[in-house]
C-alpha cells in the first residue's frame, strides 16, 4: 500500500490520465486505490481492509465503503460474504475474454470517432504516434503511450457511456493483464503502424475503416497475448466466439 496521500490539486485515473476536474472524496478513493490494484500495490487476492485504509487515508468509513462498491462494480475487488472484500484476482481466461469484449467496444469507438473528431483531437492522436516511435525502445513507456492513444480515440466517440467502459473498466484490468505477461517480439512496432493506419482513417472521417482497423488491431493484440501464453505452456480455454478473417 502506498503512503498515506491528500487530496490533490489534479488527479489522475486509473489507467493513467491526469485530469483537472475537482473531484469528491469518494471519486477520489476510486482513483488512488483503484491505481494501487492496477499497478499491484495491493495484490490479487489481498483483502481491503476498510480501517486501514480509514486511517491511512483520514477519511470516514461511509466515501470508503461507496468507492469500494464502485471498485466491485468495475471488477477490481470482489466482495464474499463473511469474508469481507478482497482484490480481485483474474485468470487467462479472463484475459482473453476481455480482449474479446475489447474488439467490439473499440471498434464501435473508433467508428464514432471517424465521425465526429476535431482537429485538435486529431493533433493529439498525432502526437501520441510521434511519442510511441521515439518510446519503442523502452516497452514500458511505449505501452503507457500506446493506451493513451487507445483512450484518446475512446474519448474522441463522444460516447460517454462508451468511454467510461473502456476508460474505466476495460483498460483497468488490460493494464493488470500487460503487468502479468510479457510483450510478444514485434508487436509494439506493429502496434504503432496499426495506430498510424487508425490514423489516418480517422483524419479521412472513414468509419467503416476505422472501424475495422480498430478491431484488427485488438484481435492482433489478443493472438499475440495467446501466443505468449502458449510459450509458457500455460492453457486456457478459448471463449465460445467466431473470428473474423
Amino acid at each position: 500500500m502506498a503512503q498515506t496521500q491528500k487530496f490533490p490539486s489534479r488527479t489522475v485515473g486509473i489507467v493513467g490520465t491526469e485530469t483537472e476536474q475537482p473531484v469528491d472524496r469518494v471519486d477520489w478513493l476510486v482513483r488512488i486505490i483503484g491505481n494501487e490494484i492496477v499497478t499491484g500495490a495491493l495484490k490479487a487476492g489481498e483483502k481491503i481492509s476498510e480501517p486501514r485504509l480509514s486511517r491511512q487515508f483520514g477519511i470516514s468509513r461511509g466515501p470508503l465503503r461507496e468507492a469500494i462498491r464502485r471498485l466491485e462494480e468495475r471488477q477490481l475487488v470482489v466482495r464474499t460474504p463473511n469474508f469481507g472484500s478482497r482484490v480481485a484476482s483474474f485468470t487467462t481466461e479472463d484475459f482473453v475474454g476481455v480482449f474479446h469484449v475489447r474488439e467490439g467496444l473499440e471498434g464501435i469507438a473508433a467508428r464514432l470517432a471517424a465521425a465526429r473528431i476535431t482537429d485538435p483531437e486529431l493533433t493529439v492522436l498525432e502526437e501520441l504516434c510521434a511519442r510511441h516511435a521515439r518510446t519503442l525502445p523502452d516497452s514500458e513507456k511505449a505501452r503507457e503511450v500506446d493506451l493513451e492513444f487507445h483512450f484518446r480515440v475512446a474519448q474522441a466517440s463522444g460516447s460517454p457511456v462508451l468511454t467510461n467502459m473502456l476508460c474505466d473498466d476495460f483498460y483497468a484490468i488490460f493494464k493488470i493483464c500487460r503487468r502479468q505477461a510479457r510483450r510478444y517480439p514485434g508487436r509494439a512496432e506493429k502496434a504503432l503502424h496499426q495506430h498510424l493506419a487508425l490514423l489516418e482513417a480517422l483524419t479521412e472521417h472513414d468509419p467503416e475503416h476505422a472501424e475495422y482497423i480498430a478491431r484488427r488491431h485488438v484481435r492482433d493484440a489478443r493472438r499475440a497475448f495467446e501466443k505468449v501464453l502458449h510459450e509458457q505452456g500455460i492453457a486456457f480455454q478459448q471463449p465460445d466466439a467466431r473470428e473474423g478473417a
